[in-house]
């Protein structure tokens, strides 16, 4: 049997995992054989997944809610342990951004950055219509700031930590104030249901992969900076892997509850069309 799985640049879990280069052989010893699918978007998932090209993929809390809203029958196998401080929103010093009516934010559309949102507008009792959203990220968003092209960036890391050292930029709201904040990794309910081992395997092997990240971050900030963004620097790298708890937790009831409580508030904020329920999945 063939696994395929997802690697993209913001799912770090899977792509560290990718690169390390061990999955391969832990597979052979099952009878299995991996293959990786290297993509740039975390949003385009649900898509590779709807059309048969995917097995598993690691996303933010996000896209399964979109897909799922889409008519994708998804099923969760595990998420990360809740990472509170890996996203805020940020302005430029002096505007404290009271109010976010009509204001330019920049973001990751499709992201987790979607609920955060979401839950930013709810307070001020706006929706998704009420503000100029912008897909803008990294340097390019960092700068946008500065220079007062834009009013307001939901940076993530490692941007953030770039971003928290620069003068001039001020902490409005983190992340973990208003949302539960996890990676995910989920596939199609019919694959769990055609491949419980293989599911409950892959969920072992990240596992045991958060645990090497832990206790080997030198050298995945090495991998990183090798692999996935040499702007950022080693030390950059070392920050952000040491500020993110790691840790891989099996899917279960309460995580279905996460995920319906940000179906509702992203149908309530009006970033999606249709307000749904979340059936239970297939344990793996």
């Amino acid at each position: 049997m063939q696994i395929r799985l997802g690697s993209h640049p913001n799912n770090l879990s899977l792509f560290i995992l990718r690169h390390r280069g061990v999955l391969e052989s832990a597979a052979q010893q099952q009878g299995w054989q991996i293959a990786w699918l290297d993509y740039q978007q975390g949003g385009d998932s649900g898509r590779l997944l709807r059309e048969d090209q995917l097995d598993i993929v690691g996303t933010g809390s996000t896209p399964p809610v979109t897909s799922a809203a889409s008519g994708l029958d998804v099923a969760y196998l595990a998420s990360s342990t809740p990472r509170d401080a890996n996203c805020a929103l940020l302005s430029a010093a002096g505007n404290d951004l009271t109010s976010l009516r009509g204001k330019r934010l920049a973001a990751m559309p499709g992201s987790f950055t979607d609920h955060f949102l979401a839950r930013l507008l709810q307070q001020q009792g706006l929706r998704r219509d009420d503000i100029d959203l912008q897909d803008l990220r990294g340097q390019a968003a960092l700068d946008a700031l500065l220079n007062g092209e834009i009013d307001g960036w939901l940076a993530i890391d490692p941007w953030l930590t770039r971003a928290a050292a620069t003068a001039g930029v001020q902490r409005i709201a983190e992340v973990g104030e208003l949302i539960v904040n996890r990676s995910l990794f989920w596939t199609r309910r019919g694959w769990t249901a055609a491949h419980p081992q293989a599911a409950a395997w892959l969920v072992a092997q990240l596992q045991h992969n958060d645990r090497w990240i832990a206790q080997h971050q030198p050298d995945v900030a090495d991998l990183l900076h090798l692999h996935l963004n040499n702007t950022i620097t080693r030390e950059e790298w070392q920050s952000t892997l040491a500020a993110r708890p790691w840790g891989i937790i099996p899917a279960d009831a309460a995580l279905l509850d996460e995920q319906q409580q940000q179906a509702d508030d992203l149908y309530a904020a009006g970033f999606i069309d249709t307000s749904f329920s979340l059936t239970p999945r297939s344990n793996a």
